[in-house]
């Protein structure tokens, strides 16, 4: 990915201290600007970025900005009858009614955003990670569109990922270079959202890591920065078990145990070759460093990029990004019976 020849000197872990990761931090985005190769960096990227703030509205029926091509898309998702789809690098989170919308097919949910890569929501709130802000928009459905009801800043380091999770009534953000969980909870029946908990993961601070997976009592940790997967208890946030895996699956994007396998998503191998993007699986977690694990790639016709967070959805299907390969970014869905990947639909809007 676009981070990965940065981040080579976040596999050593070496960062002790809070204000030397956010040195670190910072160091990184300027390089990222300055040595973008792979993604055109637009002039909204280049100017002084204005950031959204509570009350803005994006009308329902306000155009795409970007309509030519989704830009680096990462997430998508789904909640009462609308599609989501985080565009990171064209700075939005956007909305449709069907996925297989081209992309001016698609309007904004929000703007005024650095880089968002996901979007969670209990269906009232509507919850954005501001990846690049370092910080958490939550939306609400008005009638002309979707508002932005908060604005929280100093979200750790280049928050990630977000879930909503029913059982807790818990909205958890990751921040992805400081080992940070932020665990936030609705006020009573209000759309104002309170911060709860943070609770903070020694192993992982300084390491980078894209995102988390919910399963039962335990979190799932893929962290490419220390090249294993760490087994995290949901309550205390003790880690309960750490697996290393192979080099050539070592930028793992996300986790997922979907029936009988763990499914590993990754943007390269440890040697940042993105050439080597995958989606692997294993029956066990120890798998996926000695080897037994199988590689399911061609699994997905046409597959041709770089897939990012894979989504269960509301509507039972499996989405997935796919961010960069011989067409323009797209959309892919999937379904899993019994073990199996069946109806694979790619929904390329050009080649």
């Amino acid at each position: 990915m676009w981070l990965e020849r940065a981040l080579k000197r976040e596999r050593k872990c070496k960062l002790k201290t809070r204000i030397e990761i956010i040195t670190a931090a910072l160091l990184l985005l300027f390089g990222m600007i300055i040595t973008e190769r792979r993604f055109t960096v637009h002039a909204v990227e280049q100017e002084e970025r204005i950031k959204s703030a509570p009350g803005d509205v994006c009308a329902y029926d306000e155009p795409n900005a970007w309509p030519g091509s989704f830009h680096v898309p990462t997430q998508v998702y789904y909640k009462s009858g609308d599609f989501f789809l985080a565009d990171a690098y064209n700075q939005q989170v956007l909305h449709a009614a069907d996925c297989a919308s081209p992309p001016e097919g698609w309007g904004p949910v929000g703007v005024g955003l650095f880089r968002p890569h996901a979007i969670a929501s209990d269906g009232e709130i509507y919850m954005v990670v501001d990846t690049d802000n370092n910080r958490v928009v939550t939306y609400a459905k008005t009638e002309i569109g979707f508002q932005v009801v908060e604005c929280f800043e100093n979200v750790g380091v280049r928050p990630h990922y977000v879930v909503y999770d029913a059982s807790t009534r818990q909205f958890y953000v990751w921040s992805s270079m400081t080992g940070t969980m932020y665990l936030y909870k609705r006020n009573g029946n209000g759309l104002q959202v309170t911060l709860r908990r943070t609770a903070y993961i020694r192993d992982l601070d300084g390491c980078y890591t894209r995102s988390f997976t919910i399963d039962g009592a335990n979190l799932y940790f893929p962290s490419m920065g220390k090249g294993s997967i760490y087994v995290v208890n949901k309550r205390s946030f003790r880690t309960k078990a750490v697996y290393g895996v192979s080099a050539e699956i070592g930028g793992m994007v996300q986790l997922r145990h979907e029936q009988n396998y763990y499914y590993l998503v990754t943007s390269s191998d440890a040697a940042y070759d993105q050439t080597k993007a995958t989606i692997v699986r294993s029956r066990t977690l120890d798998g996926f460093g000695n080897g037994s694990y199988e590689d399911i790639r061609a699994r997905f016709p046409e597959l041709d990029g770089v897939p990012y967070y894979i989504e269960h959805l509301e509507d039972g299907h499996y989405y997935t990004p796919v961010i960069e390969g011989q067409s323009s970014p797209y959309i892919c869905r999937f379904d899993i019976v019994n073990d199996e990947i069946v109806n694979v639909t790619n929904f390329k809007y050009r080649e």
